[in-house]
Parts: structure tokens; C-alpha cells; sequence
């Protein structure tokens, strides 16, 4: 049995390849939570957070020499997790799309996340938080997800069970059909290279690695996996994630991710919050 991704309705999944279907996702969403007050913009201004008119200047942080990284408080200060979320052993990365329209709502790619965050902890879930670690919107614009996920490796959730040992990056939008934009493409090599100096995994043509599963849909908890080290949520669940645009490139994103580690080696950069550079 194949699934739609993690973020909207299994009542609208038979939609997931539509880019009109989000509307119809989102009115199901917000009816629920009420949860869309949140305003969007673009990197490296001021936001304004949360349904409960919160005003507070939450600024990228920066964490590799040309990638900064939304903090959760830009788009959900206001939406504390509902539960324990666990530390990680990370052994691979696993790449995924939002299934949602491509063309996002008045409030923007912040309001597709308040929406996730509501369903992924609504009773049809029950997870504690979002599940992915990390966002990229369209404009390359890139948010911690999952809390805690900048300060250091946490556990994710997953449609179909989650194999564990996984950070999970999320394209917000439908790669069906539709290709990514450049913006996009070009922050999700950064952040998966990001995240591959940061927990020590191989990114080498060809590299894989093994893991004991937790248990999908897929791999019964106990499984002996043994998955690349960029993969796809499809490789791990029964699912169309992250859109066949996506997957078949996959090939092409690993050597993109391999060629800027190798470009960021032994650079020098100063950790700044955007405009406020440390002493």
C-alpha cells in the first residue's frame, strides 16, 4: 500500500498529486486549529510570530559559510511540543516533500507549517511536534522544524513508521509532477551538506550505511537496512514521497551535496545571527 507524505489528511490523499488540492487541505486544517495568525516574509527581516500577534524579531542563524537557518520561533513560538521528543543516533539523511499546493496561502510558507504542526499533533497523528527536522520553502528559505533540531540531532516521526537513525529535510510543496525551484534545490544541497559535516556521514559516490529497523510499513522493526546515505522517504516507507522529480534526482542532489562539502572545506566563516555578526 502506497501513501501520501506526513503533512495534510489522509482524507484528501487521493488528491496529493494535485496543486489544487491544498486549498482543500488548508480549510480542513484551519477549520480544526485555528492556528494560521502567522505572517510571512522573506530571509533576514523581521517576522512577526504566531497567532496570538506575538511581535518579536527572530533572525537567521547562520551555521555554514552561506546557509542560515530560521530558528522554530520564526514561525511557531507559540506552538510548544505536546510531548517528549528523544535524541538521535544519525546515520543517514532522508529527503521529503509536504505533499501540499505549490501555491502557498496568504501567510505564506510559515502558514504551511502552522498547519503541519496542527495536524502532525492533532488526534489523526499524534506525534509531538512536526515531524521533519528541517523546511525549505521555494525562495531557498530554510526553517528549523522539529524542536531542538538546531541544537543537535533529535528523532523523527514518520507515515508508515519511522526507521530512526535519520534527519529528515522537507521540501514544502508537491514534487510530483513539478520540479523544484533553483532556490530551493540549491538550499537543500546545503543543508543535507550541513548536515552531513555535522554528524559525520559519508557522502562519497556510492556510500551507504546499515541500520537494525524500528519498524515501517516497509522494514519490520528488527530489519537489517542498508540504504544510502541521501535517500528518499520512499525508500524507507510505502509512499510517493518526495515526488518523482525528487527521487530521480536524487543521484544528481548526492554529487551536488559531496561537491559543497568539498567547497567548504576548510573555509573560514564567523557564526552570525543575520545583520548582528558576533564578537
Amino acid at each position: 500500500m502506497t501513501s501520501v507524505c506526513d503533512s495534510h489528511s489522509d482524507q484528501t490523499a487521493d488528491r496529493a498529486h494535485s496543486h489544487d488540492a491544498g486549498s482543500s487541505r488548508r480549510e480542513l486544517i484551519a477549520a480544526a486549529t485555528g492556528l494560521l495568525g502567522a505572517a510571512v516574509i522573506g530571509a533576514g527581516t523581521a517576522r512577526r510570530v504566531g497567532a496570538t500577534g506575538d511581535a518579536r524579531r527572530v533572525l537567521p542563524l547562520q551555521v555554514a559559510p552561506d546557509l542560515f537557518v530560521l530558528p522554530r520561533d520564526s514561525w511557531g513560538a507559540d506552538l510548544a511540543p505536546r510531548g517528549e521528543i528523544a535524541a538521535e543516533t544519525v546515520q543517514f539523511l532522508l529527503v521529503h516533500h509536504t505533499a501540499s499546493s505549490n501555491t502557498y496561502p496568504s501567510g505564506g510558507s510559515v502558514e504551511v507549517l502552522r498547519q503541519t504542526y496542527a495536524f502532525h499533533t492533532s488526534a489523526a497523528k499524534g506525534w509531538a511536534d512536526v515531524c521533519y527536522e528541517f523546511f525549505v520553502d521555494h525562495d531557498g528559505v530554510v526553517y528549523e522544524g522539529r524542536t531542538g533540531a538546531l541544537a543537535g540531532p533529535v528523532a523523527a516521526d514518520a507515515t508508515g513508521g519511522s526507521q530512526g537513525f535519520a534527519q529528515l529535510v522537507c521540501l514544502i510543496g508537491d514534487f510530483s509532477v513539478a520540479e523544484p525551484t533553483a532556490a530551493m534545490t540549491t538550499s537543500l544541497t546545503k543543508v543535507l551538506a550541513w548536515l552531513a559535516d555535522r554528524y559525520g556521514i559519508d557522502t562519497q559516490p556510492g556510500a551507504t550505511t546499515t541500520f537494525i529497523s524500528r519498524g515501517s510499513q516497509r522494514y519490520r522493526a528488527g530489519t537489517t537496512v542498508t540504504t544510502p546515505t541521501i535517500a528518499g522517504h520512499r525508500d524507507m516507507s510505502y509512499t510517493a514521497c518526495p515526488g518523482d522529480t525528487v527521487y530521480f534526482g536524487l543521484d544528481q542532489l548526492r554529487m551536488q551535496v559531496h561537491d559543497q562539502r568539498a567547497a567548504w572545506k576548510g573555509a573560514t566563516w564567523q557564526a552570525q545571527r543575520l545583520g548582528l555578526t558576533s564578537p
